[in-house]
């Protein structure tokens, strides 16, 4: 995504958020994404647009449902709308048995404040004015192309740009996706019609 925002005359901040990467820590959550996102755009200042892939776009949304973040466009790819679901899958591909997934889920609930049903970007999205591009592919077996559908259909005006045969990760690789989210902070291409149930 770098290199055609640049080309469009656009300053591109990248990080990794804490516990991925090469960030330090070892333990983190969407309201930690949350936060940090909303700290990387107050740091730099004058942040029009944020590009985020799964639950990095999902804790930019909430940064922007809290008021902690202000856009202008967004560019989700990939993205969660159902957590709950999201974690039992996540616990199914890791044998964890379902007590301790809810386990998981009350300490995180308690280790936040806040519960994961409020986290959920179909839920905070109706009241979000920032423009949104929500891209995911059909092929997504980590996060179902279904949630990016939700989320584009419950966020206003939100357009959805569905892909093929690329899955959760390659399509960050993907030139047509790379092109058509900088197009669309550019505002070059609208990419498609408002998502519709």
């Amino acid at each position: 995504f770098v290199f055609p925002l640049l080309q469009a005359g656009y300053r591109v901040i990248a990080y990794d958020q804490p516990a991925h990467g090469v960030s330090e820590g070892r333990l983190t959550g969407l309201p930690d994404f949350a936060d940090v996102v909303a700290e990387v755009a107050w740091y730099h200042g004058d942040v029009k647009a944020v590009i985020g892939h799964s639950l990095g776009g999902a804790g930019a949304a909430v940064a922007l449902g809290w008021g902690k973040l202000q856009l202008e466009k967004i560019v989700l790819i990939s993205p969660p709308a159902d957590l709950v679901g999201y974690s039992r899958r996540f616990a199914r591909w890791y044998w964890i048995p379902e007590a301790v997934r809810k386990g998981m889920q009350r300490a995180i609930e308690e280790r936040y404040g806040v519960r994961w049903e409020q986290l959920e970007v179909p839920r905070v999205a109706p009241r979000l004015t920032a423009r949104a591009l929500v891209i995911h592919d059909r092929d997504d077996r980590m996060m179902p192309w279904l949630h990016g559908a939700t989320v584009a259909r419950h966020w206003p005006g939100a357009r959805l740009m569905s892909t093929d045969g690329l899955g959760h990760q390659r399509i960050l690789a993907d030139e047509s996706v790379t092109r058509a989210a900088a197009d669309f902070i550019a505002g070059r291409s609208a990419v498609a019609s408002p998502a519709r149930p």
